[in-house]
């Protein structure tokens, strides 16, 4: 049994009558996010609860189905029901863990949205002096969706070449997957060129903005200078060939609708010299 998906149907019921004929109010307040890893987040649902009744509540059951983008996630039921305040406005967390592998694999998550639509639906009841009462209760809302962005080698520019050095710039393509700007900062990195280090840094924040289709493509561009009085000979043979190997270890963070979620690269690879 799932008691933390309890919770939080329990709490998007939106209006509940109680015995008395009063009502309780149900309203969600936020997402409390405690991690949140490129892979899965562990944040709480965060629901106020408003009773007006002089004495507490106590609903004795109910049944929930949940479900992303119409495909259903879990489903089960609680019989022992939930206790609520007397004359409060209490909060309820929901704690939950979301796996972003299993559900993008679950929904087919398209590329180039932000969030996904969940929908809530059930019974929960009260045992009356007279008979049980079962309240049918929905809801629905949207749940970030939060993918990683891809980072590849692209190619090398030569700005330059004289007798005692080479400037050129090699150029990232960062792929952005959301339909929103992707805002990437602290890209610290270091890039070598046929196994000798030939640059380290750290770049500016940038942003990858969306385009028409939803999703965007960006470049990065690392400056190189190389001093070719002191360059091993392979080296030498990468600058005055068609292509170098490469290979770049960075770190960088990430802003998601979660927060900042660092990120590290290593890619290696042969790219053109152009």
């Amino acid at each position: 049994m799932n008691r933390p998906f309890l919770l939080l149907l329990t709490s998007v019921l939106g209006t509940a009558c109680t015995g008395s004929g009063s009502f309780l109010n149900v309203k969600f307040e936020r997402l409390d996010v405690h991690e949140v890893t490129w892979d899965e987040v562990d944040t709480d649902f965060v629901f106020t609860v408003s009773n007006p009744n002089p004495i507490g509540i106590q609903m004795h059951r109910f049944d929930y189905a949940l479900s992303f983008d119409g495909i259903e996630w879990v489903s089960g039921d609680d019989p022992d029901g939930l206790e609520i305040s007397a004359v409060d406005d209490s909060e309820v967390a929901l704690p939950a863990v979301v796996g972003f592998e299993e559900l993008y694999d679950m929904v087919q998550a398209l590329r180039g949205s932000d969030d996904i639509p969940f929908e809530i639906s059930g019974n929960f009841g009260f045992d009356t002096e007279y008979t049980p009462i079962d309240i049918p209760y929905s809801a629905d809302g949207a749940f970030p969706a939060v993918r990683k962005p891809t980072v590849d080698f692209s190619r090398i520019q030569m700005d330059s070449l004289d007798g005692t050095s080479a400037i050129f710039e090699v150029e990232l393509d960062v792929d952005n997957e959301h339909e929103s700007s992707l805002w990437l900062s602290n890209f610290d990195y270091t890039l070598e060129l046929e196994g000798s280090r030939v640059a380290s840094g750290i770049l500016d924040t940038f942003e990858l903005e969306p385009v028409a289709e939803g999703a965007s493509r960006g470049t990065v561009s690392i400056p190189v200078e190389i001093d070719l009085v002191d360059a091993t000979i392979a080296v030498l043979d990468a600058v005055f060939s068609s292509s170098a190997d490469l290979e770049l270890s960075a770190s960088v963070d990430v802003e998601t609708p979660f927060g900042l979620i660092p990120m590290t690269i290593d890619r290696s690879g042969s790219v053109s010299i152009e």
